[in-house]
């Protein structure tokens, strides 16, 4: 079906669905399932209409690698992960698939047609073959190799890849990958022991995969995705940081409760028992209709043409009357389904005049008689036929009669007569009614005289003048009315089937009055509903069928249909070579083993009509090129496979191992393990030297006996009673109903039906102050549907606001729980400021106004506004202990009171408060730690013992650089220096205009064309107040909220100005509020082309792909950002590694990489600022130092000191591999120590009074042998320098690439299987990096296994981060050299 159009009319028709991933928002999930195609398809031609674009196999696989880990950290599943790439597909898939592939190559020809014809030139290297993406190329066996590299990589060596299940299903593998993905669901739940409650998250960009959420029946489903839009924005670039991609989960949990709504009606008229689980298996077959990967969308079903709605209607009417439910599980009930098409089928009708509105006969010639009787009315004359003649005849007679005898009229009477009777009974005053029979289907007309509403004389004389006017009425003779009425219908039936006979024969070239083939579309079709149903619920009916069709027949043809008799032939799956000749083109002729290649090409090959240079769209009603039909020809599956058959004997050896089916494989941690994984890819990725991933076949759980469970399990938690973070619409009372609502989804108001939620407002007869008597200072879960758990600070009306005394100074709230903050305060009642009262006003029915456009949810006004701290977390305390932390009293958040709730069902197991542990328990031997002594903070370690109260740890130092360089402090503040902005009033002065007209030009302009009724945008768009935006480099807003531009912003504004002076002058001349009209500016016969001179020319400036942020957000350009680069390779060039050992440490010294998200939040940064990445999982290298270069809210962009395997450039900022957003808690600011602790003097844990300088107040005769201090007391254990007791030493081996490669080798303890550094082992001979590195290598990447410091300080280190610690890259367990191409 159309993805973006389905995606569109869902969101619209329920838009509380889709929820925007934030921080700390995105729900616990135990299984997450990638449907790789989408990934692999996004990473390697995002770029289709460039036909200069070109991308390495290289960089497609980093780029992979770095998406699935991107989604992986978003979710963190609990229990499983399991990615599917597809494997050959069903015979029936192939058609879609062959459709695509012939116009990919088409639409790629054409794209260099094009840039040809125009001159340009373009590379020499082919461009990427998306239709390489098919199981059997050498590329995706390649892939196959790199995602088994990779995900050992990451098993081995990032700790959230640790103790879950992972399951990879390769190209190898048949199946589809979201098929495979619903298999193993299937055959899980089938299971004694499956959990209800499973939390499932499915990734991917088919719209089929709402359908396949919704069949599983586990209402903990949701789908992630990235965010789609509409209109102009849809067509940009979508290749940008993945960093900054929004992506949205669509809640299932939501949607079963808005189709629960949709079809309520049907809980009072269904004669059987209403079953919402089997509402939805027939939804799924609904949507078949309108087309899916299998079949053709039924004529004239079109999504954005309310297809879907129309079904609803029709089928709410259908199933009262069905006597069950159509879809069962997978199996077709076709007397049911004939009920469906019979009831569609007027539809088509609808759909045939429409497109025949030249069918004049409807109004003809022959038709004259009863225009004029319509005519005739118009002008207020009065005709009658015959029939109506007699009807006046027995009326008039039934009055002066005075009869009490009612007449009744005839059952067959058609509807004008029955009109004609109740209009003259009503004239005449007389009684009249409508008895319907016993049946409820026929009906008549009858009419009494009542004697006793006999009136005065005025009756009588009123009776006589309408007797009269009867009487003188024109009586048209004209054919008999049923028989004419006759002749119109079969004369409407000869032109509908001449439309329909039209249809069949231009499309698909059957004689409609060839019986034997309509039932073979009609039989196929019905097959086809069938096959495409035991395919979502029971897996594959048959991998040979296939509908052979085109299109689909006419919704009125699909009757009879119990005169098939549908059966499936399981079959075979197609080799991956038989499936790749039956898909690729001759364009893409090069995937294919040469033996093959001449198949394609030769006049003389037995299957070269399968293969046809030209072909023909037909976009057969749809509007998007894409959505067109390829009508090229179906293979046949016999000539194919026998002239593939001649040629087998010519394949290599790699090719026969190709053409195989292989099995799924599962990954698993092994402690045990610790064996070298070879490179998947010698020349760019390096081995793992330290591999303790184990991968063996999997299989998925098998049913022996078991049945499928098509329904809900036992036990499954629904609504209210849902688990955490899964929303539901019924933990505030609603109703639902449908409406043309005007929703506003993707930035434009729908036009389409939408199911309008009306909330009870619970709270309705409280007040204010009753209210914060209530809930000020306690829990409150705000947002719904979306609950999250906040801290209630105030209640307000629109005249005071009540909150807690002393309250702005109290913030101990902020940081534990809410249960009981108010203590003994008391509320107070402050009244607004004057200026306040209609800022609170807007400020309510802005939020009123949120949920009513945007999410279709009517709330009612909102009188009353709760004042919240949001959940952030919990925070780590001194003594270990995790508590609450709400947000800062600056970063208050307001709700309507009515969309809030005072408690949930299942709280957030995540978010519980929990006591301090012991210290031998929280720090293991052994364990990785960060120093947050005064002395080498942010320094790596070890523990290395765990007494009751203290601790001793070895940290790797670098003695010769104990306090972090300032390089990147200076180069921020010269680029502040460098880049200036003036204040808005200096800039209208310099430009000579008003700040109004500025302000204007700079913000949205919006000027309608009148005679063209276009809305057209001619600011340029540099400021968004509203939104608290700017645009980097071009404005910003100074401390006292006054806009302030660049030299950048300036130029623009000059050119503006100088290109369209008459357009500025009136701007300045014409100031008002609302939006101006192309007139304002020119006169009327020109106003419109100077309007779009002007859009031209700003397309040329391209101000609206300008990067818009938050106002607080701030970055360094590139040249700052290269001469940091450059500061960093100098500095790292001095580095040096020495080990030392600390003993008697209290907790709170010590920072564990695990408690980096709970300790190092609401941390300060500043351009400029040194940090180390303390997070033993993600992307970043573990201990990699770096710069700050961005800021945005808690993302911090950072040029690490050396390149590793998952970095990027900062959108183009950084060199290749050296850049990295991630969340501040990740970094330590070694800049500003913000967690610094002064303390010395541990002995006997007694904490001394003073703080010291480690190293400048030590006598020259204590320092140690690389001038260093040994200190020499109780702080310190052991002595600092090259211990002859410590078997950890420098060896150099494996020259690679011409530079050697120096591994630091240690024996070690691995009875935890964590890979730390062993007690005995933290000494590092004092060398510089250039000698450790080798710098006849140029080009370095990080390791991503952190040899020193993970696996035990052993690896193959060749890529120093300058940080005295190795660092994990993102594809092996030592550092790789590159080849100096990839990077330069």
């Amino acid at each position: 079906m159309g993805i973006p159009k389905f995606f569109r009319w869902m969101s619209e028709r329920y838009p509380l669905c889709s929820q925007l991933i934030q921080e700390n928002r995105i729900p616990e999930f135990d299984n997450l399932y990638l449907d790789m195609n989408g990934i692999i398809h996004h990473c390697s031609h995002p770029n289709d209409v460039d036909a200069h674009y070109r991308i390495s196999e290289d960089k497609i696989f980093l780029d992979i690698f770095n998406y699935i880990d991107h989604l992986f950290t978003k979710i963190k599943p609990k229990k499983l992960f399991f990615m599917a790439v597809d494997g050959v597909a069903p015979r029936a898939k192939m058609n879609q698939q062959r459709g695509r592939r012939f116009r990919t190559a088409k639409d790629a020809a054409e794209a260099i047609r094009r840039a040809e014809s125009k001159g340009e030139s373009l590379p020499k290297e082919a461009p990427f073959d998306s239709n390489c993406i098919t199981p059997g190329t050498e590329f995706m066996a390649k892939l196959s190799r790199q995602l088994e590299y990779f995900i050992n990589k990451k098993v081995s060596e990032d700790a959230n890849w640790r103790g879950i299940q992972i399951v990879l299903s390769g190209h190898g593998v048949p199946g589809e990958g979201e098929h495979k993905i619903m298999e193993y669901i299937r055959n899980a739940k089938a299971q004694s022991d499956y959990n209800p409650n499973v939390r499932h998250c499915l990734y991917g960009l088919d719209a089929d995969l709402i359908m396949l959420g919704l069949l599983s029946h586990d209402p903990h489903f949701a789908l992630l995705r990235e965010e789609v839009t509409f209109g102009p924005s849809s067509k940009k670039k979508k290749h940008g940081r993945i960093e900054s991609q929004n992506f949205y989960l669509m809640h299932l949990s939501l949607l079963r409760e808005y189709l629960d709504l949709e079809f309520s009606t049907l809980r009072e008229s269904l004669p059987f028992e209403y079953n919402l689980e089997r509402i939805i298996d027939d939804f799924i077959l609904l949507a078949l209709f309108v087309g899916n990967d299998f079949i053709p969308h039924l004529p004239n079903l079109h999504i954005a043409e309310g297809a879907l709605g129309l079904m609803f209607q029709v089928y709410k009417k259908v199933l009262p009357q069905a006597g069950g439910y159509i879809n069962d599980g997978g199996i077709l009930d076709l007397e049911r389904l004939e009920m469906m098409f019979k009831e569609l089928s007027v539809f088509e009708k609808d759909i045939f005049e429409g497109e025949f509105e030249d069918l004049k006969w409807f109004k003809g010639k022959q038709r004259k008689n009863l225009d004029q009787i319509e005519k005739d009315k118009k002008k207020k004359k009065l005709v009658m036929t015959p029939r109506q003649q007699e009807i006046f005849r027995q009326m008039k007679e039934l009055v002066e009669s005075r009869s009490e005898e009612p007449i009744h009229f005839p059952v067959d009477y058609p509807a004008r007569e029955r009109t004609f009777i109740k209009n003259l009974a009503k004239e005449l005053a007389i009684q009249h009614s409508i008895e319907y029979h016993e049946d409820g289907g026929d009906k008549h007309v009858y009419v009494e005289y009542d004697s006793e509403d006999e009136s005065e004389e005025e009756m009588k004389e009123m009776r006589e003048k309408i007797f009269k006017k009867y009487e003188n009425a024109e009586v048209i003779e004209d054919e008999d009315v049923e028989a004419f009425e006759e002749k119109e219908r079969q004369q409407y039936e000869a032109k509908y089937m001449d439309w329909k006979k039209e249809y069949y024969l231009g499309k698909m070239n059957i004689d409609y009055n060839d019986q034997e083939k309509m039932d073979g579309i009609v039989g196929s079709y019905v097959e086809g509903l069938q096959w495409v149903l035991h395919y979502y619920y029971n897996g594959v009916a048959s991998w040979g069928w296939f509908y052979s069709y085109h299109y689909s027949p006419k919704i009125s043809d699909l009757y009879d249909l119990k005169r098939f008799d549908i059966k499936f032939d399981l079959g075979r799956p197609f080799k991956p070579f038989e499936q790749l000749m039956g898909v690729l083109p001759e364009g893409s002729k090069r995937l294919l083993p040469s033996p093959y290649q001449d198949l394609m090409t030769n006049p003389d090959s037995p299957i070269i009509d399968f293969y046809p240079k030209d072909f023909d769209l037909d976009m057969n009603g749809k509007k998007q090129d894409w959505e067109a039909v390829v009508n090229i020809p179906f293979i046949d599956q016999k000539r194919l496979v026998s002239a593939l058959d001649s040629k087998e004997h010519l394949l290599t050896d790699d090719e026969k191992q190709r053409n195989k089916f292989e099995e799924s494989l599962m990954f698993t941690y092994d402690q045990s393990l610790n064996e070298k994984y070879p490179s998947s890819l010698p020349d760019f990725f390096p081995d793992i030297y330290h591999c303790h991933c184990r991968m063996e076949t999997y299989n998925l759980p098998t049913l022996n006996g078991l049945k499928l469970n098509k329904g809900l399990c036992d036990g499954v938690k629904l609504g209210m009673q849902a688990m955490a973070g899964f929303p539901s619409l019924e933990t505030i009372p609603h109703t639902g109903m449908l409406s043309r609502h005007g929703v506003n989804v993707f930035n434009s108001e729908s036009r389409n039906e939408t199911m309008v939620i009306t909330l009870e407002n619970e709270f309705a007869d409280m007040k204010a102050q009753d209210l914060a008597m209530e809930t000020v200072g306690k829990r409150i879960f705000v947002g719904w549907p979306f609950l999250q758990e906040a801290s209630v600070q105030a209640i307000s009306d629109e005249n005071y606001r009540y909150e807690l005394t002393h309250q702005r100074q109290d913030f101990v709230r902020h940081y534990h729980s809410a249960r009981n903050t108010r203590n003994h305060q008391e509320i107070i009642k402050i009244q607004h400021r004057q200026d306040m009262f209609e800022h609170w006003r807007r400020k309510a029915d802005k939020l009123e106004q949120n949920y009513n456009k945007r999410y279709g949810t009517i709330t009612g006004t909102v009188e009353i506004i709760v004042h919240v701290l949001m959940l952030k977390g919990l925070r780590r305390l001194s003594n270990g202990a995790l508590v609450k932390e709400y947000a800062n009293p600056n970063e208050e958040m307001e709700y309507a009171i009515q969309t809030t709730v005072n408690s949930v069902e299942c709280e957030d197991p995540r978010y519980e408060e929990k006591p301090a542990t012991q210290i031998a328990e929280e720090f293991p031997i052994e364990t990785q730690i960060f120093f947050l002594g005064s002395l080498y903070y942010g320094c790596p370690g070890i523990v290395v013992s765990n007494a009751k109260k203290n601790l001793a740890v070895k940290l790797v130092i670098d003695p010769n650089n104990s306090v972090e360089p300032d390089f990147g402090k200076k180069i921020a503040n010269d680029f502040d220096n460098r880049v200036k902005y003036q204040p808005s009033f200096q800039v209208a002065k310099r430009l000579s205009m008003s700040g109004l007209t500025l302000s204007k030009l700079t913000a949205s302009l919006y000027v309608i064309c009148k005679s063209t009724d276009q809305r057209v945008n001619l600011g340029l768009n540099l400021k968004f107040e509203a939104k608290k935006q700017k645009v980097l480099g071009y404005t910003r807003k100074s401390r006292d909220s006054g806009w302030e531009y660049s030299e950048k912003a300036m130029q623009i504004l000059a050119q503006y100005k100088e290109k369209f002076p008459e357009f500025i002058q009136a701007l300045e001349e014409k100031h008002k509020d609302e939006i101006y009209s192309a007139e304002d500016f020119y006169p009327k016969e020109e106003a419109v082309s100077k309007i779009h001179a002007i859009k031209e020319w700003l397309r040329t400036v391209e101000v609206r792909d300008f990067e818009k942020v938050s106002l607080d957000a701030e970055r360094l350009d590139k040249e700052a950002i290269a001469k940091i680069e450059q500061a960093a390779i100098e500095f790292t060039n001095k580095k040096s590694f020495r080990k030392l050992t600390i003993q008697k440490i209290p907790r709170d010294v010590l920072l564990k990489p695990a408690h980096a998200s709970t300790r190092l939040q609401g941390q300060k940064f500043n351009l400029g600022d040194r940090v180390v990445f303390v997070q033993d999982s993600g992307n970043v290298p573990i201990a990699a130092k770096g710069t700050v270069v961005g800021i945005e809210k808690n993302n911090i962009d950072v040029v690490f000191d050396a390149s590793f395997m998952s970095g990027s450039t900062l959108g183009d900022r950084c060199s290749q591999y050296r850049g990295m957003t991630v969340p501040g808690s990740a970094l330590l600011n070694l800049t500003d120590m913000q967690f610094i602790d002064h303390r010395t003097n541990y002995s006997n844990g007694i904490v001394g009074p003073r703080s010291i300088n480690y190293a400048s107040n030590q006598p020259r005769s204590s320092l140690g042998q690389n001038g260093h201090s040994n200190h020499h007391n109780s702080y310190y254990g052991g002595r600092v320098g090259n211990s002859k007791n410590h078997n950890m030493y420098l060896n150099s081996n494996h020259s690679i690439n011409g530079s050697q490669n120096v591994r630091a080798i240690m024996s070690s303890n691995r009875a935890r299987g964590d890979g730390y550094v062993p007690a005995s082992s933290a000494s590092l001979s004092q060398r510089t990096t250039s000698q450790m590195y080798g710098l006849s290598n140029k080009y370095i990447i990080q390791n991503h296994a952190t040899s020193h410091y993970r696996n035990t300080f052993n690896g193959n280190i060749r890529g120093g981060n300058g940080n005295g610690f190795l660092s994990r890259g993102n594809a092996g367990g030592r550092g790789v050299g590159l080849r100096p191409k990839s990077f330069s």
